[in-house]
């Protein structure tokens, strides 16, 4: 009798191991990580001023400043070194920190001759640096 019971528990338990796996496969994926970068120019390139700067942003979503969506920010390029720190505001419009609130995917800088560094920012409806995820690595590219 002992036996006939143990049975019944194992094939009970063999019988639920497919509601297991499904169940299993329905639990939903973190989703990927959002990424930000510079489409254009290249890393490296010499230019000529205006320099056209194209943005790019992967699994994030684009908004106008003081719209507060979900996993949305728009852009900041930051000519230089100096990044505000995550959950800092974004210093105002100026010739380190520009602004493109309106939800721009490009803009023209007007950049002097030399050599310069450029970093994209995604900041959030009040320009707030949203994560360390959504400061883009730096280029540098070269006015002639």
């Amino acid at each position: 009798m002992q036996i006939h019971r143990m049975i019944r528990h194992m094939l009970l338990l063999v019988a639920c191991l497919p509601l297991v796996v499904t169940a299993q496969g329905t639990v939903p994926q973190a989703p990927p990580k959002p990424e930000i970068f510079i489409r254009e120019p290249a890393n490296g390139a010499t230019v000529s001023s205006p320099v056209t700067v194209v943005f790019g942003l992967r699994n994030y979503g684009v908004a106008p400043a003081g719209i507060k969506l979900d996993n949305t920010g728009h852009f900041h390029v930051i000519v230089g070194d100096k990044v505000p720190a995550v959950g800092e505001i974004i210093p105002p419009n100026d010739a380190v920190n520009r602004h493109y609130g309106t939800g721009a995917i490009e803009t023209k800088l007007t950049l002097p001759p030399g050599t310069h560094t450029l970093r994209l920012v995604l900041g959030d409806f009040e320009h707030r640096v949203v994560s360390a995820e959504l400061i883009s690595a730096p280029i540098t590219l070269t006015v002639k």
